[in-house]
């Protein structure tokens, strides 16, 4: 049987990630065709292993100025450089899910990995190189 792992956000804790050049907070994403995604937010953070398995991004919608927050998971990260780039469209993260700062209880995030098209990072034989692997 799979469970889901319990994700915390790195703002919200003491805890720190297991590579510091890790935290890419404040950073612009951008997508596959270059097009401005928006930026990371946050991070939700594995407190297990002190690995950020999820990027909470922050866009300004195009027709009004509200601003939506999505789950990408770390796996969609193609690479990271002066910007953090994505492997999806931006179009494909505006239609994801919406990051709830306040859950009322756990949360089942096998949706937001499947809809990118991800195994979760909890499952067996799990093997995706981690994101900032691809750093040059």
């Amino acid at each position: 049987m799979t469970m889901t792992r319990e994700l915390v956000p790195l703002s919200t804790t003491e805890l720190t990630l297991a590579e510091e050049q890790d935290d890419v907070r404040g950073m612009s994403v951008v997508d596959v065709r270059d097009h401005r995604v928006g930026e990371v937010e946050e991070i939700l953070v594995d407190p297990e292993e002190r690995r950020a398995r999820l990027l909470v991004i922050a866009s300004s919608s195009i027709v009004g100025p509200k601003e939506h927050h999505r789950l990408v998971p770390v796996d969609a990260v193609c690479r990271v450089r002066d910007d953090v780039c994505l492997e999806r469209s931006d179009l494909h993260v505006d239609s994801g899910f919406d990051y709830d700062a306040s859950p009322r209880g756990p949360v089942d995030y096998r949706p937001v990995y499947s809809y990118f098209g991800y195994a979760p990072f909890w499952e067996d034989g799990y093997r995706a190189p981690y994101f900032l692997a691809r750093r040059p």
